[in-house]
């Protein structure tokens, strides 16, 4: 193993990373120093910015120090350990802040939070403390499972309130959280939207022989397409794109909501075109009651889960790239979908026409760019849309885009492999080649979907178990591994409002953490460190 090739780019990766932190200092700077005490409910979030920023910097030096006599050249196991690296000590990067100010004091839950944003996953241990109304001194929250009536939970809250000057409670929840926490957690979901490989490598120098493989590695889905002879020049188009879809997303949700402050339209923004669904509103999208909200967070969750080098490929005046039978198959799945989940609670769910119309097709879309916004309690849907909104989940957006789930793509593949089995049994000396539209599909790649589908069963299967034995009921516990596996944030079963994870168990916040981290690098990636011959030099 090339230790000094890792610690080379470690080193560049974090004082980049170091400079991405200057925005929410940035913020903070204006919530706390310019507007009232009450607009910035922790007055010391700067500080733990700025610690963490030279923290940063610091660990930074001392990778490229590690790493100064880098001939830089690596290979692909290299490529492969710097990945998952890059991901662990991002996510414990990106927690230091929420440590810091106290925003959370157990440090696995701010790690969790943390890679919940960073994998876009969306669930989140953010959870107002509860207190005794004659003591004064906090009190545990228990919670009724939904679905079993034997079944509680009991925990303790994890944010602070915040007091009037009276001593009354003033802020909970959320909003008790400082604007730059907020915008923090957005930020890191955005960051790891396109992926925090794929940002590096488009500010980095050249990584030479590795960084194809490292960007193949971070790009979801079974395909990685080149856009360009050169990585580097992929992954700048592909930030290009991105930060113009999130800065125009922004700028619609002010001018259709006059009611909408700037800094709310930037946090929906980064958490929209990420489809990592992070709110900054204890009541979620619902706070906002407009449909034109709804409707532009709708068109962006579509948009960010298409697969990007479409969108280079329209640039180039390239339009009938727009006939992928990928893109066709992931429209009409989400039309077909919505409009079933529609009439499903129109006719039995005791929703009017227009609400489940609005229901049906935000929550389908949510679920399906794994993006986990809810304008309503799902827990109230018919079980028959809550189940398709589970088969959702798994279906995930298009490769190549910031969505979760298995992908469009699998599951055209994994049909057709089917369908061509099926066909052997009655015209078993016919030989045809599967084909995705005009590309042909080879063994290898069909080999790989159906191996990556039998993975994931196995590990949701093994994942409900752990839970189980943790003391997570059934229902609760298949809705944990379907929303972490997929990183879609939308959990079923779950006793928590918000999809709040603050009452797990520390067992079962890091097996959650390991299944988010999971889900984000597609399995393979991660399941290399289990494999002995990974270690041996040779």
């Amino acid at each position: 193993m090339q230790g000094k090739e890792i610690c080379r780019v470690l080193g560049r990766c974090f004082s980049y990373f170091s400079y991405i932190l200057l925005l929410p200092i940035a913020v903070a700077i204006y919530y706390e120093r310019i507007l009232p005490s009450r607009e910035h409910p922790q007055p010391h979030s700067l500080s733990s910015f700025v610690c963490t920023f030279f923290f940063c910097l610091l660990l930074a030096c001392l990778f490229l120090c590690m790493g100064k006599k880098a001939s830089g050249h690596f290979r692909r196991k290299e490529s492969i350990l710097i990945v998952v690296l890059l991901w662990l000590l991002a996510a414990g990067m990106g927690a230091l802040p929420f440590t810091l100010s106290k925003t959370l004091t157990n440090p696995l839950d701010a790690y969790f939070e943390s890679m919940s944003a960073l994998t876009t996953t969306g669930s989140t241990v953010f959870y107002p403390q509860k207190y005794s109304a004659e003591t004064g001194e906090e009190i545990p929250i228990v919670l009724q499972s939904p679905y079993d009536a034997q079944k509680s939970y009991t925990f303790m809250g994890t944010i602070k309130p915040v007091l009037d000057p009276a001593a009354n409670v003033y802020l909970i929840g959320l909003d008790a959280v400082s604007k730059a926490m907020l915008f923090w957690r957005n930020l890191l979901q955005w960051i790891g939207g396109m992926g925090i490989i794929v940002l590096f490598i488009s500010v980095l120098p050249a990584l030479s022989l590795g960084g194809k493989f490292l960007f193949e590695a971070e790009v979801p889905g079974p395909t990685k397409e080149s856009l360009t002879p050169r990585i580097k020049e992929t992954a700048g188009f592909l930030w290009k794109i991105y930060v113009g879809l999130t800065a125009a997303a922004c700028i619609l949700l002010v001018i259709t909501n006059d009611s909408m402050p700037l800094f709310d339209a930037v946090n929906l923004s980064l958490s929209t075109v990420s489809t990592g669904g992070f709110c900054i509103k204890n009541e979620g999208l619902a706070y906002y009651n407009s449909f034109s909200t709804d409707l532009i967070v709708m068109i962006f969750m579509v948009l960010g889960s298409i697969n990007f080098t479409l969108y280079f490929y329209i640039m180039r005046g390239k339009i009938y790239r727009l006939y992928e039978p990928e893109l066709k198959s992931y429209l009409a799945t989400l039309l077909c979908f919505a409009t079933l989940i529609s009439l499903l609670l129109w006719k039995i769910g005791h929703f009017n026409l227009s609400e489940s119309l609005r229901l049906g097709f935000f929550q389908t879309l949510s679920a399906q760019s794994s993006t986990g916004f809810s304008i309503s309690n799902k827990e109230s849907f018919p079980f028959s849309c809550q189940l398709l909104l589970v088969f959702l989940m798994y279906l995930g957006g298009m490769s190549g885009s910031t969505s979760g789930g298995i992908k469009i793509a699998r599951f055209t593949i994994l049909f057709k492999v089917l369908f061509q089995k099926m066909e052997t049994l009655f015209r078993p000396d016919s030989i045809r080649c599967l084909k995705m539209g005009e590309r042909e599909i080879s063994i290898k790649t069909a080999q790989t979907t159906l191996i990556y589908f039998s993975l994931v069963m196995l590990f949701v299967a093994c994942g409900s178990f752990l839970h189980v034995l943790d003391g997570i009921d059934l229902d609760t516990s298949f809705g944990l591994m379907t929303c972490m596996i997929n990183n879609a944030g939308i959990s079923f079963g779950n006793p928590g409002p918000i999809e709040a994870c603050a009452f797990l168990s520390p067992f079962s916040k890091a097996l959650s953490l390991f299944w988010m981290l999971l889900g984000r690098l597609e399995i393979f990636i991660l399941l290399v460190f289990f494999v002995p011959d990974f270690w041996r030099n040779r």
